[in-house]
């Protein structure tokens, strides 16, 4: 087929047309596809990005910083501190006056502290604290002030024993109209409790009130009150019903302090033997002024017949039917006095496999309590026999 030059150049120009077509929509179509129709991951991965920009910055060090650009006579420092405890003081009115004593223990503290500090010739003239964090609490000192002016005077601390010079009676409150609970005895003793001045309040026995101050005394004031107390209170505790199983309290001084002097005792064997009751009481678990006031009353103070030709001070084993030929002859009195503690003690006084002393052990064989009328119904057909024995007991108790 025969061409033109005019169709020759109009097909040129049409192919030209084609491809700059062609290039003019790749560009719009590369253009919206990366600003209109980007995707999900597309922007999930550009926030990666920015958060993993994010994280990998360096935390600024702000104490760096500050040390960095300070002056050279200026430093920083980062230490731990003892924190001083303060002290406190309360009046306590059962304290004797101007005593101390600590109610609760002070406790140094400690805590970190950031500080900026400025020397001058190497002294330290000022401190800036940037950070205090405490680190175990500081515990404030407590010391109770003591105030009573009783307590001073007396030298006496609550819960101490105190003395009356003259009976007293025990009031259950601080007046002399209140209601009385009872009466302390002369010389026997009672803890304080609660100070004041014209009254305190005492524990005497189980009971707690209140006495007046007239005649209380200590031992620091009245030195010799302790002796006194000791005697009173062993008298107090005589009575029909005491407890005979065990010592009476006396000392050896004591034992010959009241069997001696007794214009009864003419022979003075009651005098002679006061160590041999004292021995028997710490040997047999007895009362040996128990001991001693049976032999007083069985010998008629050792002029019996039994005790002047027997040595028997006790009509032990004297039968009704034949007392003198059936009572025991004794090797001396020691030895009688030492032999009726023990049958008292081993068969009356104390129940079946009671310990006695190394050696000895109860029977229990006669018992029937620990006091004198217990004893009597076994010991003695005379049924007055227990208030016979105690006139003696109470005898020689008050000639202490």
């Amino acid at each position: 087929m025969k061409r033109t030059d005019e169709g020759t150049i109009v097909i040129k120009f049409s192919v030209v047309w084609f491809f700059v077509g062609i290039v003019i929509i790749g560009l719009l179509i590369s253009f919206f596809k990366s600003n209109i129709f980007a995707t999900d991951d597309d922007n999930k991965e550009q926030s990666e990005t920015v958060v993993a920009f994010e994280e990998n910055q360096k935390a600024v060090d702000v104490i760096q910083v500050m040390l960095t650009n300070t002056d050279s006579n200026k430093k920083m420092v980062n230490e731990q501190r003892d924190v001083a405890f303060e002290t406190q003081y309360e009046d306590n009115p059962n304290l004797p006056k101007d005593e101390e004593q600590v109610k609760q223990e002070g406790k140094i503290g400690k805590v970190q502290v950031t500080a900026l500090q400025e020397y001058q010739n190497d002294q330290m003239i000022n401190e800036e604290i940037i950070e205090s964090t405490t680190l175990e609490e500081v515990v404030t000192e407590i010391i109770y002030r003591g105030t009573s002016d009783f307590l001073k005077r007396f030298n006496v601390h609550i819960d101490d024993e105190m003395y009356l010079l003259e009976a007293e009676d025990l009031k259950e409150d601080k007046t002399d109209e209140s209601p009385t609970i009872c009466q302390v005895p002369r010389h026997l003793n009672v803890t304080i409790k609660e100070a004041g001045e014209e009254w305190i309040k005492v524990k005497y026995n189980d009971k707690e009130g209140y006495l007046k101050t007239t005649y209380i005394t200590s031992e620091t004031v009245t030195p010799l009150i302790k002796e006194l107390n000791r005697i009173a209170t062993l008298k107090n505790n005589v009575n029909i019903d005491m407890d005979l199983s065990q010592p009476s309290g006396l000392t050896l001084s004591d034992f010959k302090t009241v069997l001696s002097g007794n214009l009864s005792d003419r022979n003075k064997i009651f005098e002679q033997n006061a160590e041999a009751f004292y021995n028997a009481e710490q040997k047999y678990k007895i009362n040996g002024i128990f001991v001693a006031a049976i032999g007083i009353h069985e010998s008629a103070w050792g002029t019996s017949r039994l005790a002047m030709e027997k040595s028997n001070l006790f009509g032990y084993n004297a039968n009704d039917r034949d007392p003198y030929n059936m009572a025991t002859t004794f090797d001396g009195y020691e030895n009688a006095i030492y032999t009726v503690a023990e049958a008292l003690s081993t068969k009356y006084l104390h129940t079946s496999g009671t310990l006695i002393n190394d050696t000895i052990v109860a029977s229990g064989a006669y018992y029937n309590g620990t006091t004198l009328r217990s004893v009597n119904i076994r010991y003695a057909s005379d049924e007055a026999w227990a208030d016979k024995v105690f006139s003696y007991i109470q005898y020689l108790y008050n000639k202490l």
